[in-house]
């Protein structure tokens, strides 16, 4: 999954901006359970649906199945926290701790610590622009760090200007960079978050 930050404030009257941003500043946080996975699929299919042309290898989704997975089984999966306003989810962000850190570690010479990989954060467009991203992984981080983990991983699509940036204004560094396939290359990012609870 790829990480989603793309907004346009002009094209927004400024009631509704103004609107929005009271709502983002009475956001709540939470770890999502499996009653929560209509949302997480509806704001990946309302995400998906308003790509433009070039922004189509940034998110690749996962089905309902596949959710309830990981919701089901966070030792093995990871944990989704969801972003919500008056009880509606508007964002959310997926840490994984899967089998696929192996091979994301391959990547990164001399890791040492327990790792983990941001692989997702997507925003509903109405609620983009107000810095929801770096706060949902700011949240991700700390829960992290409870769990005694040192490393966190990110992936971002070449051309996803947004989402490299806030990464790297959050202490995130390029380490390299891969196919993912013959359209979609990928920068690997890294932020070592110290010492951790579980130390």
């Amino acid at each position: 999954m790829e990480y989603i930050d793309i907004f346009d404030k002009n094209n927004e009257s400024t009631e509704k901006v103004q609107k929005n941003q009271a709502d983002v500043n009475n956001i709540k946080i939470r770890k999502c359970t499996e009653k929560d996975v209509d949302e997480i699929c509806n704001i990946e299919n309302i995400v998906i649906d308003n790509f433009k042309e070039d922004e189509k290898g940034y998110f690749l989704p996962f089905t309902k199945e596949i959710y309830l997975r990981i919701l089901n089984n966070p030792i093995k999966d990871g944990e989704i926290y969801g972003a919500f306003i008056d009880n509606k989810m508007v964002a959310w962000i997926f840490l994984s701790v899967s089998n696929r850190m192996k091979e994301l570690k391959q990547k990164i010479p001399n890791l040492k610590g327990k790792c983990a990989d941001i692989d997702g954060v997507i925003v509903l467009p109405e609620y983009r622009g107000y810095g929801l991203q770096k706060t949902l992984i700011k949240y991700l981080e700390e829960r992290a760090r409870e769990k005694g983990i040192n490393n966190i991983i990110a992936e971002v699509t070449f051309g996803n200007v947004y989402s490299l940036r806030n990464l790297k204004d959050l202490g995130y560094e390029e380490q390299t960079w891969y196919q993912k396939d013959e359209n979609i290359k990928r920068y690997i990012l890294l932020k070592k978050l110290g010492e951790t609870k579980n130390e």
